[in-house]
This record gives structure tokens, sequence and C-alpha cells, in this order.
């Protein structure tokens, strides 16, 4: 077993499964790419992304039922059998194996508080007619009023078949079968129909634009070929395409070196553009950052509410050229030794303490940064599906730093259960909450900005929410990225948006306009904004590639009250301005 070619997380996994057996998977399976298997006589599977030789075949790994989604390339999707992660280490060629993690899923006065109406009215014939729009979310109501005639073909991963040839798994829908798919979380309904809805007073931004859609599992290495998917079916038909991507999640290293984000960044270029929600983390503090002096000790402190389920993880990143030694201290004082980084063997530990198991992992520098990556995972005592909850109080993370310089560290709260474990104390920081997709370098990354905060829901009632007016969301996540690259880009129409309701989904009355429309707020409202905006431009221009969209859109957006090009953490360059576009 080479320990050292599996990621922190990954191996976490794979450490419980030997020790515990298959029954430990589940405590995993909401985190990482784990698919349980539907009767006792088959294994336990896992999806991954494996990092290789760009063209080596490594088809002879079928005989211990490891399936890759791709036969060329560095980085690859793959589906296999859990307990085969110790052959796939083996190969030579391979050199690392990350998880496949769950990602969360992040018009009429938005428009004029970007001046589209006049945008439009300058250039009547864009309308993003020859232009695909990819919407990797949720899924779409094809029956949708908004959407007729326009949705090409769906990319059911969800659905048993033969998948196409970026994956075989799921349906490819095409014609009558469209409506076979259905988005009963409404999500990605409300998302497509702002890029390009059609029709009322809530049009999209582009409504003549074509639809490509991938009802996604939410494993990012699943989001990963929808993405090849989308690029493929939109260059054999000969058009240029934008692909949205409202969803992300906080387990990487949130500077564009994680999977996700370098196929991302592979897959663009000249009429090949991603555009990403920043995050809706903004209020929350799921990120800790300090600077740990040499041969000092630093303590990271962070709250788990009583009878907390499930599992806590900490995602820590630090210069590669410095090492840390990690402990976890728990609210009744018990402590696990502080562990060093191990280079060479099983950079995991396991500690079981008084009140909790504790799992640590010190491995050398991740190969795709440079960078150290440790993970922590708490779980409460007992085993399998008897583990208890956590202990609930201020646990403590203790570093120590042996180098001679000192350090920057950061680190991220993960749990299994929606965000309820938060950093407290001096090392809270509101920033670096941009990750991935939104990270990766190629993307167009998108922060919300409030543009209405009144709407009639269909009983006629007036529904107010809680935001300011006018500046950007509070709860639109920060940057910049951890390596200081600038994110988010722009900013755009984020709350409250009404947009196409999805028949198959169930929102309370109070969220519904009409028994056609929605209203919602997030980063996941302006990305698809944006994504309108860029298949019109993509219209006008069918060759642009990522950094001159960008330079467009920064040369026409600014911050209130601030010189043109500022950067702001929140704001990224500021509001999109259309009319001058």
């Amino acid at each position: 077993m080479r320990h050292q070619k599996l990621s922190p997380g990954l191996l976490l996994a794979f450490e419980d499964v030997q020790r515990e057996g298959e029954e430990a998977s589940i405590a995993h399976k909401r985190s990482l790419g784990i698919v349980l298997p539907k009767t006792s006589t088959k294994p336990t599977r896992i999806v991954v992304f494996v990092y290789c030789d760009e063209d080596t075949d490594l088809s002879h790994l079928s005989e211990f039922g490891i399936e890759f989604n791709q036969s060329q390339g560095s980085v690859r999707t793959a589906y296999l059998p859990i307990n085969a992660l110790e052959r796939l280490s083996e190969e030579p060629a391979i050199h690392r194996v990350k998880p496949s993690r769950k990602l969360e899923m992040r018009m009429d006065i938005a428009s004029e508080k970007v001046c589209l109406p006049q945008f439009k009215q300058k250039h009547p014939g864009l309308n993003g007619k020859g232009v695909i729009i990819g919407i990797v979310d949720s899924g779409i109501d094809p029956q949708h009023p908004a959407f007729k005639g326009r949705i090409l073909q769906i990319w059911d991963q969800t659905l048993p078949g033969p998948g196409v040839v970026e994956g075989p798994y799921g349906a490819e829908l095409k014609g009558d079968l469209l409506k076979i798919s259905q988005d009963t979380n409404g999500h990605g309904t409300h998302v497509a129909g702002i890029a390009a809805g059609d029709g009322g007073d809530f049009c999209g931004v582009a409504p003549e634009a074509q639809l490509i859609i991938v009802k996604t599992d939410m494993q990012d290495a699943h989001i990963a070929d929808a993405v090849r998917y989308i690029f493929s079916v939109a260059d054999n038909m000969g058009y240029p395409a934008v692909v949205n991507l409202s969803l992300g999640g906080h387990a990487d290293a949130h500077d564009g070196s994680d999977s996700l984000s370098q196929i991302i960044d592979a897959q663009t270029g000249p009429g090949r553009i991603v555009c990403c929600a920043a995050g809706n983390e903004g209020n929350d503090n799921i990120h800790a950052q300090a600077v740990v002096k040499s041969k000092d000790k630093h303590t990271m402190r962070f709250q788990v509410p009583p009878h907390q389920a499930g599992i806590i993880w900490l995602n820590g990143w630090y210069d590669g050229d410095s090492e840390l030694e990690i402990a976890l201290r728990s609210p009744n004082g018990f402590v696990t030794p502080f562990q060093a980084v191990n280079s060479k063997g099983n950079p995991a530990k396991q500690y079981k303490l008084f009140d909790s198991r504790i799992e640590i992992v010190t491995p050398g520098p991740d190969p795709a940064n440079g960078d150290h990556n440790f993970f922590v995972q708490i779980r409460g005592q007992g085993w399998g599906r008897f583990s208890g909850p956590v202990t609930g109080g201020v646990w403590q993370l203790q570093v120590r730093n042996t180098a001679c310089k000192d350090v920057r560290l950061d680190v991220w709260t993960l749990d299994d259960t929606g965000g309820s474990v938060f950093f407290t104390g001096k090392s809270v920081s509101d920033a670096v909450k941009i990750g991935s997709p939104a990270a990766a370098k190629s993307s167009v990354t998108v922060a919300s900005y409030t543009s209405k905060v009144k709407y009639s829901d269909i009983d006629g009632e007036e529904r107010e929410m809680g935001l300011e007016l006018d500046t950007v969301s509070e709860f639109s996540s920060e940057g910049p990225l951890r390596n200081n690259e600038q994110k988010p880009d722009v900013a755009a129409p984020g709350a409250m948006i009404i947009s196409a309701l999805s028949s198959q989904a169930n929102f309370d009355r109070s969220m519904m306009h009409n028994s056609e429309c929605l209203a919602l707020a997030g980063t996941s409202m302006a990305a698809p904004f944006i994504s309108g905006l860029i298949a019109l431009l993509l219209q006008r221009n069918p060759n642009l590639d990522p950094a001159s969209i960008k330079e467009i859109l920064k040369k026409h957006s600014s911050i209130p009250k601030q010189p043109a090009g500022t950067f702001d953490r929140k704001w990224g360059f500021g509001l999109i301005n259309t009319e001058n576009l």
C-alpha cells in the first residue's frame, strides 16, 4: 500500500473501512464519493480523481473492478471498490488519488440594476442564439414554458443507463424522453431561468440560447465529467458554450489546485467558458487563519453544537517548506499527542480519547501545489452506525511550529450535517472562503449583489428579506484565494431573484411568486446572470476565451464610491454594468 498516494480525506475513509469493515463507509457517504451497495454481496464502491501519466493505458486495472471514465489525460475520474484503492496506489503510472466530494448547491428589477435593458436596446440582435448554455445542477423542469423547444438534451447522472462517452453512468435523454428527468429540488430550474428563460416579466438574460442540462449527483468528479460532456456536445455542433456551476465546497486548498478546478482550466479556452458561484458562506465562521511563530504554539478554537451527529473534519493548509505538529483537545480536556509530518510511512493515526475518536493525517506536501495539507476527523464514541454524537462545546486545534520561520496556517471546518460547526476567537477570518470550483483560475467567479428585498408571494402577501438593498449581499463569500489570487471576479444580482419554478419541486408558498415563478437568493442566482451575459458576448464573438471575457467584465464593473479597477475581497471588481459592453 502506497499511503502517500492517497490524499488525506481519502486515506481516512480507507483506514476506517479497513479497521471497521464495510459498515464504516456509511459515515463517509455524505462527504465522499462513496456509493453503498444495494445488496450485502457487493462491495462498497467509491468515485475518485486519479492523477497519472498523460497517455498511460490503465485498462488492465479493470480486472480489479477499477473503471476509468477516460482513457487519456493527466487527471481522470474512476469508479472502484474501496478496497481496490490499495491496488490502485501500487500502480507506477499513478501519482495521486483524491476523493470525489459532495458539493452543495449554492428578472425584473435585477436587469435594470445592471442596465441590461439599455444594452439590449443598443444590440437588438443579441439574445443568445447560436450559443450553448450548459447547466450542471439539480436538473430542470423540461416542460416549463420558459424553455420550450430549447433544451437539446439532458444527461441525468442519477438515472440508471449506459451513460455517455464522458462517463458510463446515467442516461442521456433527448426529444420526448426529456420529460423522464425531473427537478424535484428546483434549484437547477431556477438557475436555468435566470440564464436563459424566455417570456414574461422575468425573462432570462439570453432567452434564445440553447440548453444542455446535466442533472448531477453533486459528486465533483461527476461534475468534471459534466463539464467535459457539455463542451464536447457544443464542439460537435460547432457552437460556443458557457457552463454554469452554481455549486461548491470547502474540502480543497482554496487556491485552484483541486482536481475539479484543474479539469476546468484544462477544458476552457476560446468559446469555452465556465462561470461559478462564489459561495454563500459570508456570514459563516468556517475559516480560521493564523501566523504561527517559529518554535511557538498556536491554538484555534471551534464550537461544536450539542448532540452533533455524524463526522466533523478540519481541512488545514500551509506552506510546503514548513512543518507543523498537530494535536486536538476536546471540550472535556482530553488531548491527543502532537502528530508530526510523515512523508514516508502511513501518515494517518487514530486516537481513542475518553469522549471521542480522533484521526489525524499529516502527510508530506501535496504534489498539486507543493503545500502541506493535514486532515482531522472527529467522531463520537462507538463504531459504525452505533457511533454516538460528537462531544459538544469548544474544541481546540493545537499546532506547534518546529521550523525556523513563521508560517501562515489556514483551516476550514467541514461536517456532514450542514455547516453547524464554526470557529471562534481571534483566529476567525472573514476571508478566503471561495473554494472549488470557483477557485479555478479560468472560471468567472461571481459574487451576489442585493438588487431587491421585497416581493409579493402567490397569495398576494408582501415578503421582505433582511438584506441591505443595493450593496453586495452579506452572505456572499469573500476572497481572495489562499495564494492571494484575486477572486471573486465580478458581482451580479443574486437577491432576491424571481425566476422559473419547477412544477416537480415542493417550495413553501411564501417563496412562490406565482405558479411558474419562485424567489430565491444566493450566489447561485448571481452566477447564471453572468452566464447569460457571457452567452451574449459569445454570440457577438464566439472566439472569446476566459481571459478576454474576464477583462471585458472587469472593465465594465465597479464598486460604488471606489476608483475604477479597485478590487475588494467581497465585491471582486464590482457590480457589472452592461450598458456599454
